[in-house]
């Protein structure tokens, strides 16, 4: 055993030595130089296919100016059809892919499907894929029009557009990541600024600041309830745990003490002694008492940033009015006059 242990130790080291050596190299790899050659790549092979292939004729001479105006510019007459039709061709994207999970769930039906029509599946599937290329086009001449595209990329609808399209890529390498693909539901946000529904869109911006007011506030809570979950599982598991055969260990009482004071009340792990169902209708009472706690913080956040809102106001109207009074006034002068 020895001898071959001592013949083993020289090939242990030279392995260890080769994957050292494989991970620096690997280190020293210029990942941002290949990361812009990628993304370089990338920009010439969708400038060529939009610009070349896919724009008609009577397009192809199409400005910067003129693509933004047609992308950002939802007040504009074309600005507005083109975020009707892309809100359209987002529904539509939906609908194909609740389809196609169902074509591609494994039940009789669907393999019947699978066997009779071939052809449905890869009608969905070069459908999915048409969508996503004119999403990625989309998402490309967004890019393409601004003279300071980072702004965007990092913006918030900018992080939407993205992770619209990278699942369907990633899905080529992670096939169940496709379904991930309904994250191009956040994209009809822009209803809201399509359709010049600034009353919604005020009130979302007051229950955001409502939310980050009251942030700390829900996370302290939230501390004391992962404490109070931990402190009644440990109990729990202290007064069933040899009698229960559902009650096996510490993390199995606080799973228990987490579904039942969040009211879920899934059944798999139920007290069976007095003392272990005494304490679960405690815990359960203190559940509703922990639902209606962030509940009040949050309404009381919001109503504040309502009290808020309208002092803006107020001050904005007693800055405004002498102005306009004044502009009244020499209108009518120069109207006398």
């Amino acid at each position: 055993m020895e001898e071959q242990e001592q013949k083993q130790e020289p090939e242990k080291k030279h392995k260890r030595s080769l994957i050292r050596a494989i991970g620096r190299k690997i280190a020293r790899l210029p990942y941002r130089k290949m990361g812009e050659g990628f993304v370089n790549v990338a920009n010439r092979f969708l400038h060529w296919l939009t610009f070349s292939i896919l724009l008609p004729r009577k397009w192809k001479g199409v400005t910067k100016e003129q693509i933004y105006t047609v992308i950002f510019k939802s007040d504009t007459s074309a600005g507005k059809k083109f975020d009707i039709w892309l809100l359209v061709a987002i529904a539509l994207n939906m609908i194909l892919l609740v389809v196609d999970s169902l074509i591609s769930d494994n039940s009789t039906l669907t393999e019947r499907i699978h066997r009779n029509s071939s052809w449905l599946w890869w009608t969905m599937k070069g459908l999915e894929w048409l969508f996503t290329l004119a999403f990625t086009i989309e998402y490309y001449l967004r890019i393409y029009c601004l003279k300071k595209p980072w702004r965007y990329i990092f913006s918030f609808y900018g992080v939407i557009d993205f992770l619209s399209i990278f699942p369907a890529y990633l899905s080529l390498f992670f096939p169940a990541t496709q379904a991930l693909s309904v994250l191009r539901l956040l994209r009809m946000l822009r209803i809201f600024r399509i359709l010049k529904i600034e009353r919604f869109v005020e009130e979302g911006h007051m229950l955001m600041e409502a939310l980050k007011k009251s942030a700390v506030k829900i996370l302290i809570f939230m501390l004391f309830v992962y404490i109070a979950a931990v402190i009644l599982g440990t109990m729990m598991y202290a007064v069933e745990g040899g009698t229960n055969p559902q009650m096996t260990s510490i993390p199995k009482g606080i799973y228990w003490a987490v579904v039942t004071l969040t009211t879920v009340g899934y059944g798999d792990i139920t007290p069976v002694t007095p003392f272990g169902q005494f304490l679960s209708v405690i815990v359960m009472i203190l559940g509703y008492s922990i639902i209606a706690v962030p509940t009040g913080i949050v309404a009381g956040e919001t109503i504040e940033s309502h009290k808020r809102h309208r002092k803006r106001t107020r001050k904005i109207k007693k800055v405004l009015d002498p102005v306009t009074e004044e502009a009244e006034e020499t209108d009518d002068e120069e109207d006398v006059s």
